[in-house]
């Protein structure tokens, strides 16, 4: 049996990180986001995680202060993690000594530069941005008694570009922001084991038309690898690059693994990336194309820890090209192709 882990969240203002990162746990039953802390009664990420139950506490600086008043209930709740997503107080020395690498940080610059008391958000941007820096970017770093100075655990940059503003600057920082806070935070809780790389394409000709996908796994750090393809009577394009990552997904023989799936269909991934195929999911796919592919796709996909990767198709990646290939040459051969039911139902 999987250990449950449990996170807390500490947030001050809107809340967009504490939401993806409540979002993202969602879709998992072994980690769970059991609160959000919160200094500000007006803070409106109190909002934000109505939708998902998450239960709000507000608290004094006197009681983050005092070692005997908030303390008390962290110790009670018992985290594997506290995350601190956007919060402004210093966390007093109590706390972090009764957390010892338990409490981490997002800060919206690349530490050790442009850190400090009262370097936050807007601050932060302007700063990076008078300083001249050709990049900027985000790290994510254990918490200690000093501002921005602990261990860092990880760290994403962008480009700072010629006519940047503190406001265009904090758009390119918060898209790393939900591009990898929780990601790191996963890894935190659940090291990875040895990874399997699927790689998948689909094809069809007319679309609708005749059609097939293929798929290569690999499994990383070894040299065992499989192929797989299969061709189609009738169907559609986006039906067989979900097809693919389905088989691919079957045939491993055991779970939960680590799985990376790369796809050159953005229909795919960002369907799971951008989560909207769990909203989907709480809406019965009412009105969404394919259902059947995706309620097949969420069954899989719970069975293991799955990241997707979108990769610019006719590129020239190996694998990607391979897959091309098979699910065109699977298409084409009408002998073995066979129906697809679900798509022939349907119509």
């Amino acid at each position: 049996m999987s250990k449950h882990h449990t996170i807390l969240i500490f947030a001050s203002g809107s809340g967009t990180n504490a939401e993806q990162i409540i979002r993202h746990f969602s879709r998992t039953r072994n980690v769970k986001v059991a609160g959000v802390y919160t200094n500000n009664p007006s803070a409106y990420v109190t909002e934000r995680v109505k939708e998902f139950d998450v239960p709000t506490f507000l608290f004094s600086r006197e009681q983050l202060n005092d070692p005997y008043a908030l303390l008390a209930e962290l110790k009670d709740k018992n985290p594997d993690l506290i995350v601190l997503a956007g919060f402004l107080w210093k966390i007093p020395p109590h706390i972090v000594e009764a957390f010892p690498n338990k409490i981490i940080n997002i800060h919206p610059s690349l530490l050790p530069k442009f850190g400090g008391k009262g370097m936050f958000g807007r601050h932060v941007h302007k700063a990076v941005i008078d300083a001249k820096e050709v990049e900027s970017g985000i790290s994510i770093h254990y918490v200690n008694s000093e501002y921005d100075e602990g261990a860092i655990i990880f760290q994403a940059k962008t480009t700072v570009d010629f006519q940047e503003t503190p406001e265009s600057l904090a758009q390119k920082i918060h898209k790393l922001e939900h591009q990898y806070f929780s990601k790191q935070i996963e890894k935190l809780l659940i090291p990875t084991a040895k990874r399997v790389l699927l790689y998948t394409d689909g094809a069809a000709s007319g679309n609708p038309g005749p059609g097939g996908y293929g798929l290569i796994l690999e499994w990383e750090g070894t040299p065992y690898k499989k192929t797989y393809a299969q061709g189609f009577i009738h169907t559609t394009n986006n039906r067989m690059e979900l097809k693919a990552v389905i088989k691919g997904l079957q045939l491993l023989k055991q779970s939960p693994l680590d799985v990376v799936v790369y796809t050159d269909s953005k229909y795919v991934s960002e369907a799971v990336e951008k989560m909207w195929v769990f909203d989907w999911e709480k809406k019965n796919f009412k009105n969404k194309k394919n259902a059947d592919l995706w309620k097949e796709f969420l069954e899989q996909y719970r069975k293991h820890k799955v990241q997707m990767e979108w990769i610019k198709g006719h590129n020239q990646h190996p694998q990607n090209e391979r897959c091309d290939k098979m699910a065109v040459e699977a298409s084409k051969k009408s002998d073995s192709q066979i129906e697809d039911v679900g798509y022939q139902q349907k119509n």
